[in-house]
Parts: C-alpha cells; structure tokens; sequence
C-alpha cells in the first residue's frame, strides 16, 4: 500500500484486479450467457407484441470478440415501430416526406 493511498482505495483496487481475473477464466462462456439474456428480453418484446418470433445465436470469434445474429419475424407495423426507436431522428426525415 503506497503511503498516500487509502485503505478503502487499496481495497477497491484489489477486488477490482480478482475481478478482472475471475472474468478472463469466465470469458468462454460469455456467448451462452449473453444468448440467454438476448433471449429474454426477445421473449418479454414478444409478449407485448412488438416482435413476432425470434431467434437468437452468440458466436464466439476470439478473445471479447462475438458475433450476435438476431433473426426476427416482424409485420409491417412491428418494422416501423422498431426502426423509430432504433434510428429516430434518420426515420422521422422520411415520415415527413412520406406523409408530408
């Protein structure tokens, strides 16, 4: 411990490097884990009904480096309503000139 550092600090930066190492031993099984939490939350979209069905697949392409495919069913409406949310201020140029 360095004479100017705290002991809270020391402690913080000790949990935080057994951390980072508990994360690296864990991080080969990231894709199933972030392919459950997509699925999730897919499933909670589904239920409200702003997506149709839906599949989703994590692939592992090397060290924190994945590749998500989300394959979603939509209807016209579901597509509109997903492109505003995702892309607001580009699909409101269009729905002006579309319904201008």
């Amino acid at each position: 411990m360095a004479n100017n550092e705290t002991v809270s600090e020391s402690l913080v930066g000790a949990t935080v490097r057994v951390l980072m190492r508990v994360a690296f031993v864990f991080e080969p099984l990231a894709p199933t884990a972030i392919t459950a939490l997509m699925n999730q939350q897919l499933h909670r979209f589904k239920e409200t009904g702003a997506i149709g069905e839906y599949k989703a697949h994590t692939k592992r392409l090397g060290k924190y480096h994945y590749r998500i495919e989300i394959d979603l069913d939509l209807t016209g409406m579901q597509a509109v309503h997903l492109l505003s949310n995702l892309f607001p201020t580009q699909v409101s140029r269009f729905r002006r000139w579309f319904h201008g």
